[in-house]
């Protein structure tokens, strides 16, 4: 889908987390060119005499030079950094960059709610085991459609993502729950969510509170 003319990418929108570099590069570059200029400016005061037209613009040549050279080492750095940062992130334990969907927030900021869905469909469609996206869409159709029947199904989609981490299965559980036992109306699904959560996470705080929700969901809806 065209994004619409209006909406302006951004430098992170362009190049992601290799902005924070270039924006790096240049702050480095445009603090050594105005730290050579100034240090030019008083050796030029100090000898005393007048400063021709020409040493003004050869001091400004260099120093010019030296921050660009400065800039690009920075951005040369800093990219090479930034990979092998994502290299060990991507195959350590923590988590790389992410995605931020910042097109998708856009259109929600401006109120095109149903052109962020249809992005969001759009994008899942290619990606089964995207779980981000499926949890911000399940978000807007619950939130903004009352569409709790989708909401509902991205959120199992969730669920049975084999590489979802335990944060994220926990929070699409919750969810789940919370549309069960409110505007879904189906407290038995409810409690089967909770049995699932414990089996999957045992040990945990979340296990504990998913067995208190349990005892007290069971109080309210006692099984006949």
């Amino acid at each position: 889908m065209e994004q619409p003319a209006e909406y302006k990418t951004t430098l992170f929108d362009r190049h992601g987390a290799a902005a924070a570099d270039i924006v790096r590069a240049w702050a480095f570059g445009l603090l050594v060119f105005g730290a050579t200029m100034g240090a030019i400016s008083f050796t030029m005061a100090m000898g005393g005499g007048s400063t021709s037209l020409f040493q003004w613009v050869e001091a400004l040549g260099v120093s010019a030079l030296l921050g660009a050279a400065t800039g690009c080492s920075g951005l040369l750095i800093g990219r090479a950094v930034g990979k092998g940062w994502t290299h060990l992130m991507v195959d350590g334990s923590a988590t790389p960059y992410e995605e931020q969907y910042s097109y998708e927030q856009s259109l929600v900021m401006r109120g095109q709610i149903d052109d962020a869905l249809t992005s969001f469909e759009a994008i899942l469609k290619g990606n089964p085991d995207a779980v981000k996206p499926r949890g911000r869409a399940a978000e807007l159709y619950a939130r903004e459609k009352q569409n709790y029947r989708r909401a509902a199904e991205f959120l199992a989609e969730v669920q049975r993502i084999s590489s979802v981490g335990v944060g994220d299965y926990v929070y699409a559980t919750h969810r789940l729950v919370d549309l069960y036992t409110g505007p879904l109306n189906e407290t038995g699904r409810a409690l089967v969510e909770l049995r699932r959560l414990i089996e999957r996470v045992p040990g945990t705080a979340a296990a504990e509170q998913a067995r208190e929700a349990l005892a007290k969901l069971k109080e309210r809806h006692p099984v006949r």
